[in-house]
C-alpha cells in the first residue's frame, strides 16, 4: 500500500473512500490509537463534537433541524453530500469507534443520515457550519453565535487531527514501502 494509491480528495466514489478507510483502519488503526498524542487529539476532538451538539440542543437548533427534515423535507442532509467526505474524515470516524453506514437509510438523503440525524461523529465542514435561512429567522442571533463558537472549535480540531493523521500515514506508508 502506497500513499499515491489512496483515493485522495472528493473526486472518488464514496464507496471507494469508505473501502480505503476500512483498509487503513484494519492495517494501522491499532497503531494510531496506541499513540498517546493521537489518543489525546481524538479525545479533544470528540469533546468538541459533543460541545457543538450540546449547544445546538440547548439553543433549539437541533429541534428546528428535526422539524425541517420531517416537515419540509430538509436540504442540508440531501443525497450527494456524502461525496464531499474524504477518506480521512471517514477514517477519523473509525478511529472514534463510529460505524460507517453500509447503505443509505433515506433514498433522498445523505448516505450518512439516519433516523436520528447524522450517523457519523466526524463530519465535513459544510455539515458542521451550515446554518440555513430558517435557523436565522427562528433562532436568536446570540444563540447562533454561541453555536458558531462551538463549531469553530470542532472544525479547528478536525483540521488539526486530519493533518496529524495524514502526516502519520505518509510516514508509515513510506516506511512500509521501504521494507518491500
Amino acid at each position: 500500500m502506497r500513499y499515491e494509491q489512496l483515493p485522495l480528495g472528493t473526486d472518488h466514489p464514496v464507496d471507494i473512500k469508505i473501502e480505503w478507510a476500512h483498509r487503513l483502519y484494519r492495517k494501522y488503526g491499532r497503531e494510531i490509537l496506541a499513540s498517546t498524542a493521537m489518543k489525546e487529539a481524538l479525545a479533544r476532538y470528540k469533546s468538541a463534537i459533543q460541545a457543538t451538539w450540546k449547544a445546538m440542543d440547548e439553543t433549539g437548533i437541533s429541534r428546528e433541524c428535526g422539524r425541517c427534515a420531517t416537515e419540509d423535507g430538509g436540504s442540508c442532509c440531501a443525497k450527494g453530500i456524502e461525496n464531499r467526505f474524504d477518506l480521512f474524515i471517514l477514517l477519523l470516524n473509525l478511529l472514534m469507534d463510529r460505524e460507517i453506514p453500509a447503505r443509505r437509510w433515506d433514498p433522498e438523503g445523505c448516505r450518512f443520515l439516519g433516523p436520528q440525524g447524522c450517523k457519523l461523529l466526524a463530519r465535513h465542514v459544510i455539515c458542521i457550519n451550515f446554518i440555513c435561512k430558517r435557523l436565522y429567522s427562528r433562532i436568536p442571533q446570540r444563540d447562533i453565535q454561541r453555536v458558531q463558537q462551538a463549531m469553530e472549535e470542532e472544525t479547528t480540531l478536525a483540521f488539526l487531527l486530519e493533518e496529524a493523521v495524514k502526516k502519520w500515514l505518509i510516514k508509515r506508508l513510506q516506511q512500509d514501502s521501504d521494507e518491500i
